[in-house]
């Protein structure tokens, strides 16, 4: 290369910021889909998140409690509705409850009818008539590991307990009270028409995050695998389907009950959720986004006294006197200004001596038409213009 030679350099593209600017719907696009992605694969971890569902692997679930029943050669089967049930030999199936005080009343019918062995957990007070248990609810478990404290073979297996919350009190020898401390007990068993009922006030213990303490595990597997089936139900308070089983409501029962239809397909909620999230997405780049001015050229040309006319006749038909008055006693003022030599950020009382001595009218009558009140109508608003003109007049006079 000569020295004689120009040095030749590329020019400079656009920078980061301008390209982003150009290429804002694709970031938008690329962004809602990752949104998507990540969605979906939040929705699709631990998706069930139900207190004591069998499916519920998170702390208060109790898939743990399934597992090893199944590993003791107990089927378990989870139901969404009391009408899934279906239980063809009650003797040897037992239906566990759990919340059951979310059961209405032809629900509680329908499970007291049930033959065979039942196990409720959690909130019981309004459930216990219905069981045929003379059980009261009283005060709340101190929640400390408590022994067995009774002759029921499966609660002395179990050991200690640490139970916390409700607690049950009876006064029917019948009925074997365990876990008591202070006098109120978490557990209560007794045979009802030839059926094991078994009421757990505190379900924490069969839950994942404290089987493995004490005799948790224990308590789980002689109470809930008794029989080689367990039918499962979490109560839901939307579910209004009645309990199916095989000598559940006599012989003139329906043997089909037809369970409540759920209408929304699966996956209908991670699409209200994206939904959303387009929702969102779409409504920030639509918004309002405050910046620089930029004057942008009027599709036709408006004569100025086009828009004065215009104005005009919206103030007319608005019967805006008070406003129409103070648009022109500012035009009069500026012009009677600009003519006397009065700037423009002069005060009042400025103004007005000076057209009073220009116009040789009292400053009180120049104070009136400048400043007065609006004119109350029509007619008031014309005298005013006529006035303002015979002012004008006056002051531009040589």
């Amino acid at each position: 290369m000569t020295a004689t030679q120009e040095l030749r350099t590329t020019p400079r593209g656009p920078g980061l910021r301008a390209r982003a600017r150009g290429s804002r719907l694709v970031i938008i696009a690329v962004a809602l889909l990752v949104g998507l992605v990540v969605l979906l694969v939040a929705s699709d971890r631990d998706a069930d998140i139900v207190p004591l569902s069998t499916w519920n692997t998170r702390a208060s679930g109790t898939h743990a409690v399934t597992e090893i029943l199944r590993d003791h050669g107990v089927a378990v089967r989870q139901v969404d509705r009391l009408a899934q049930a279906r239980i063809e030999d009650p003797a040897a199936t037992t239906l566990v409850v759990a919340e059951p005080s979310r059961l209405s009343s032809a629900q509680l019918a329908s499970l007291d009818a049930y033959p065979g062995d039942v196990v409720v957990l959690g909130r019981v007070r309004a459930v216990l008539p219905s069981l045929g248990m003379d059980v009261r609810q009283t005060t709340r478990l101190a929640g400390g590991a408590v022994d067995a404290g009774c002759a029921d073979p499966d609660a002395r297996a179990a050991g200690e307990v640490a139970f916390s919350g409700a607690a049950l009190e009876t006064s029917d020898p019948d009925v074997a009270l365990c876990f008591v401390d202070a006098g109120a007990a978490a557990m209560a068993r007794a045979e009802v028409h030839g059926r094991t009922v078994t009421v757990l006030t505190a379900s924490e213990p069969l839950t994942n995050a404290q089987l493995d303490r004490y005799g948790h595990a224990a308590l789980a597997v002689r109470v809930l695998g008794a029989h080689p089936d367990v039918v499962w139900y979490v109560a839901d308070g939307l579910d209004s389907s009645l309990l199916t089983a095989s000598g559940v409501g006599g012989d003139d029962a329906p043997t089909d009950v037809e369970t409540v239809p759920d209408f929304l397909p699966p996956g209908t909620g991670s699409a209200f959720y994206a939904l959303a999230l387009a929702v969102l997405v779409a409504a920030f780049w639509k918004a309002r986004r405050f910046g620089a001015l930029i004057a942008e050229p009027l599709p036709v040309v408006v004569r100025a006294s086009e828009a004065t006319r215009g104005r005009a006749r919206l103030y007319r038909r608005a019967r805006s006197t008070g406003r129409s008055a103070a648009s022109l006693r500012a035009a009069a003022a500026l012009r009677m200004g600009r003519r006397i030599g009065v700037a423009r950020g002069e005060s009042r009382e400025a103004l007005v001596a000076a057209v009073a001595h220009a116009s040789g009218r009292p400053a009180r009558d120049v104070d009136r038409l400048l400043y007065g009140p609006a004119p109350a109508d029509e007619a008031a608003l014309l005298s005013l213009i006529s006035e303002l003109d015979a002012l004008e007049s006056e002051v531009h006079r040589p």
